[in-house]
């Protein structure tokens, strides 16, 4: 019984995220995402009271995908940099088809009160966290110079949030392109300030 309802939340999902991609968040309708589902309106109210819940979960689902990454990496031996790139490629190869999600997630994380903008920072908290625990083995393997990883993960965070917020505002095609370049040229931009001098040795 659980197996068949998560198969169906997960049906609702893609479908209200290929109609929200569309049409924008405000736009949607239940109906339509029932349309897309082939389900009824009534069958998306068994499982989700409102189309904030439904968002919710797409980010939840999201977000697992991000930390299963994290740990994937947290386990294996590639360089920092390598690291970074394959986070960055994975997070901009999703935007490419889901601006409109993630224009709402702008909106919605700074909004006072918002339910979704609460767990999106509980979310964000998180993946900062996995960042600071990459960087601080990098550290102690000797990869980088010594730092901050607080500062230094939550600064990429930073840079990233504001290349999509760029990205968005872009017309479809540069936005895109934007898109395509973000992951090389981030992680080259971190990887400069963090790897080791030459007069120091490395």
């Amino acid at each position: 019984m659980e197996e068949r309802e998560q198969s169906r939340k997960e049906v609702i999902r893609e479908a209200a995220t290929k109609v929200i991609s569309r049409k924008g968040f405000f736009q949607t309708r239940p109906k339509e995402v029932a349309e897309e589902a082939g389900i009824s309106v009534g069958t998306i109210y068994n499982y989700y009271e409102s189309k904030q819940e439904i968002l919710l979960d797409i980010f939840h689902e999201e977000f697992a995908d991000r930390r299963d990454l994290y740990e994937e990496l947290s386990r294996g031996d590639l360089p920092l940099i390598e690291q970074i790139k394959k986070i960055l490629e994975r997070h901009f190869s999703r935007l490419t088809n889901h601006k409109e999600l993630m224009r709402v997630i702008i909106q919605e994380r700074f909004k006072p009160g918002s339910k979704l903008g609460r767990e999106l920072n509980r979310s964000y908290s998180e993946v900062i966290y996995y960042i600071e625990k990459l960087i601080e083995r990098a550290i102690e393997e000797g990869q980088i110079r010594a730092c901050n990883p607080t500062i230094v993960a939550s600064a990429l965070f930073g840079a990233v949030e504001s290349t999509i917020a760029v990205g968005i505002l872009k017309d479809e095609a540069n936005g895109e392109k934007l898109f395509e370049l973000a992951p090389e040229e981030l992680a080259q931009f971190f990887w400069n300030g963090l790897k080791k001098s030459s007069k120091g040795g490395s």
